[in-house]
């Protein structure tokens, strides 16, 4: 029995024989990447699965804290910790003393907000590898995975209010009435937050030493944003430009404007800051949506 030449096909008898050697490994790239994802009928698909995440974030919440010994206590304890550290290595350098604030608040206030970022990204990095049998037998949308984290991340930061509180009593400092304005900065800071988890989650599949990578430059990113110093060290010509790329920035000067002194949120910066965030989100949607065709095979 003879095959036919590459790419043709032949009969023996009723029999169609291929040359398998034809057929390629991998679907070429110009057909990889000229898929077209439709983002609102995903957007609406994902919404209609809204439950998946919260069952992930559910599982991953409950593993992470079962076997420990403080359980959710760690939650409470590690940006304690870290406020610690801060406290004792910049609470003395002048160039970084705040006016107006006790500094443990300032500090701590920085801490959530960036923190709240740093673990959705982190968490959602690995999100889609650590979850490859569960992503190759099931059907719901793929960006449930990275979500899950941003939600883990979002009841965690919830949890490590409970030390602001504590902080704001041993302080005697109390809450300004302009806490009020703190849903509307956390409303800037979730779409940037699940932008960029999207992005990093679906590249990292991609391009696996990324995984290393991001661990490094997470902790680079809170030395660049306005955790440890204040806002106002950027130049005022440079703070529109500086919140399109980084929105926690404005967001953790806009927190502690409104919780410590009581002030109005900047428009002008928070719609700024507001913008890069829909940026972000948009942007890493469509990223996420135009790779994930090859995420079963790639994971």
């Amino acid at each position: 029995m003879a095959f036919s030449a590459a790419g043709n096909r032949g009969t023996v008898g009723e029999l169609v024989v291929t040359d398998v050697t034809a057929i390629p490994l991998e679907p070429p790239d110009e057909l990889l990447y000229s898929h077209r994802p439709q983002l609102g009928r995903s957007a609406l698909s994902l919404l209609r699965r809204a439950d998946v995440i919260y069952t992930l974030a559910e599982r991953d919440i409950r593993a992470q804290y079962k076997q420990a010994v403080l359980g959710v206590g760690w939650a409470l304890l590690n940006p304690v910790a870290t406020l610690v550290i801060f406290t004792l290595v910049f609470s003395g350098v002048k160039k970084l003393n705040v006016v107006g604030e006790p500094y443990v608040l300032f500090s701590y206030v920085g801490i959530l907000s960036w923190g709240f970022f740093q673990a959705s990204v982190a968490g959602a990095s690995n999100s889609l590898l650590t979850n490859k049998l569960m992503m190759a037998k099931t059907h719901f949308p793929r960006e449930c995975f990275p979500l899950a984290q941003v939600l883990q991340s979002a009841f965690t930061t919830m949890l490590g209010c409970v030390p602001l509180l504590v902080l704001f009593g041993i302080e005697g400092f109390t809450p300004k009435l302009a806490t009020l304005w703190v849903p509307l900065y956390a409303a800037v800071e979730i779409p940037f937050a699940v932008g960029a988890a999207l992005i990093v989650s679906s590249v990292i599949i991609q391009m696996r030493d990324l995984s290393q990578v991001v661990p490094t430059i997470l902790p680079l990113g809170l030395m660049a944003s306005p955790v440890v110093w204040p806002f106002s060290k950027i130049p005022a010509g440079l703070r529109p430009v500086y919140s399109i790329f980084n929105p926690v920035g404005p967001v953790i000067d806009g927190i502690r404007r409104s919780m410590l002194l009581g002030h109005s949120p900047d428009w002008t910066l928070i719609g700024i800051a507001m913008c890069g965030s829909l940026l972000y989100l948009l942007g890493g949607y469509a990223l996420f949506k135009r790779l994930e065709v090859s995420f079963a095979d790639l994971a």
